[in-house]
């Protein structure tokens, strides 16, 4: 897999123009809205093809993309649910003769995707020759995916001004720098391309997409997956942790371990042992969690990213049932937060009904949880500001404002060796305080944001030991054990003072980042 960015991609069509091929409203909006109008800026205005499902209904489809479509500069949209998709595709291609389709990946999760995908590659099989450009759906970021412009750059704010500007940005997977190029002068961005002529090609596309997409799994095809540990002086943590990593029944297709310049033989370890990692060696121990993950999450290179901490045992069938689990969620589900256990923790939170039911949460444990890469991306990873602790809860916050959720499955568990509850230490007790007051003044409603002083006072520092420990504070793991620490930890107020200077300093940084949420699964970190 090329490492490196290619020249820009030549979206002039040729005199035959373009046919937009999509299974879903949004993707000819979101994932094609950029390639749609630089194409009817040099050429023949586009057309647009939904293979729509068989319930929907194509005059629906088509009243609402004409508009939003036309401001592109396509004047033809047409809907087709009829149960041969091939055949409305070869109608689209002799109506309109094109040279250039957009069409979607055959390595697409999405299996309306796939089934738009085979319909071209079907109805193509015996025609003449004509370039296709593959854009992305659930494949692996930077594996050739194409024209996603939904990921390509702060996601659904991009095609909102890709429909409002003068040019449209075409591509995705280009490096920063590139992609602020292009939205700061209108320029193509950069991005690997598969560019194919169908007759000979098509078939060889395809299973290059998915041999880098997927992982076998009893013969059923699986999206693969990146392992990112982020470690620190826990050399035989990290040992155990491969090796549970390397015994997974559904195989990690990477793993990458971030060391924070351990001082144990952590990363001597690692390359004798386990040579096929992935180590990324910091210069220094003075990085924070959130740098070391992000920086493991940006080399992920496959469609979903585990997220684990160094000091984890999972089972097996852990990235197994995980994967299924999430690729059976709808595709705004984000992050999969599986069950975690740990020293010290009471058998009544264990088994709480709170923690062992599938729900929808407004964070996730960071220690062990299955996220989709492009979701991380466009949410824009961890805050690097936070440092440590109450990443998560910061970073599902952007992930709702976005549309996305993340889903509490208990159905699968890990062994985490970190004790139950807060960390003890004025280190875990400062960036807890700090940080959670950080996220909130950035995403918490006014009127929650009101509540809070008090409900911190009744709800975190006045609860009881007995009631965490029967599972009743279920949503903010952190929490636990504050009130605790604060009686256990030497000047432990001057270092909640120090917390508070802090939150006070950041109250710029944080304004100019306010995004309230307002989506039904955020709560203040307070359950």
């Amino acid at each position: 897999m090329r490492e490196t960015v290619p020249p820009p991609i030549d979206p002039t069509p040729a005199a035959g123009g373009t046919l937009c091929v999509v299974a879903e409203v949004n993707d000819a909006l979101l994932r094609c809205g950029g390639a749609l109008l630089e194409a009817a800026r040099r050429g023949p205005s586009p057309a647009v093809l939904v293979l729509a499902g068989p319930t929907e209904d194509p005059s629906a489809i088509e009243a609402a993309l004409a508009d939003p479509l036309r401001r592109l500069g396509v004047e033809t949209v047409r809907a087709d649910a009829s149960d041969d998709p091939a055949a409305a595709v070869e109608r689209a291609c002799a109506e309109r003769a094109p040279t250039l389709l957009l069409v979607p990946s055959a390595a697409a999760v999405d299996p309306a995707r796939r089934r738009a995908a085979e319909a071209v590659g079907a109805a193509l099989e015996d025609g003449p020759e004509r370039t296709l450009w593959i854009y992305g759906g659930r494949a692996a970021p930077g594996a050739g995916e194409l024209l996603d412009l939904e990921r390509g750059w702060r996601a659904k704010r991009s095609a909102v001004r890709a429909l409002d500007g003068p040019r449209g940005v075409l591509a995705a997977r280009a490096r920063a720098r590139d992609r602020a190029t292009a939205l700061g002068r209108g320029d193509i961005a950069r991005a690997e391309a598969f560019t194919v002529s169908t007759s000979s090609e098509w078939a060889r596309v395809g299973r290059e997409l998915e041999e880098r997409a997927w992982t076998a799994a009893e013969g059923e095809r699986l999206p693969a997956t990146t392992a990112v540990l982020s470690s620190f002086n826990k050399r035989d943590d990290v040992r155990e942790n491969l090796r549970a990593l390397f015994a997974q029944r559904l195989p990690f297709a990477r793993v990458i371990v971030v060391d924070n310049a351990s001082e144990d033989g952590t990363c001597e370890m690692v390359r004798a042992e386990f040579p096929e990692v992935t180590l990324i060696e910091m210069p220094h121990s003075r990085f924070g969690a959130c740098e070391t993950f992000n920086i493991g999450f940006r080399a992920s290179r496959t469609p979903l990213t585990a997220i684990l901490d160094d000091d984890i045992v999972m089972p097996p069938d852990w990235l197994e049932k995980a994967t299924r689990r999430l690729v059976a969620e709808p595709e705004t589900t984000a992050v999969l937060s599986s069950k975690v256990v740990e020293p010290g923790m009471p058998e009544s939170y264990r088994d709480s009904p709170g923690v062992n039911v599938e729900r929808y949460m407004s964070t996730f444990r960071g220690c062990a949880s299955l996220a989709w890469t492009e979701a991380l991306r466009e949410a824009e990873l961890y805050d690097e500001r936070l440092f440590i602790y109450g990443n998560e809860r910061d970073l599902t916050c952007r992930l709702l404002n976005l549309g996305y959720r993340v889903l509490q499955y208990p159905g699968v568990e890990v062994f985490h060796r970190t004790p139950f509850g807060l960390k003890p230490g004025a280190r875990s007790l400062y960036f807890h305080a700090r940080n959670a007051w950080l996220s909130m003044l950035k995403y918490a409603p006014a009127s929650d944001l009101a509540r809070m002083p008090i409900l911190v006072l009744s709800r975190v520092l006045l609860r009881s030991r007995s009631s965490e420990e029967r599972g009743e504070v279920t949503d903010a793991v952190g929490t636990i054990g504050t009130a605790a620490a604060l009686r256990e930890t030497s000047g432990a107020w001057w270092i909640v003072s120090k917390a508070a200077l802090s939150v006070a300093a950041n109250i710029p940084y944080c304004l100019r980042r306010r995004r309230p949420v307002r989506a039904d699964d955020f709560e203040l970190p307070l359950r």
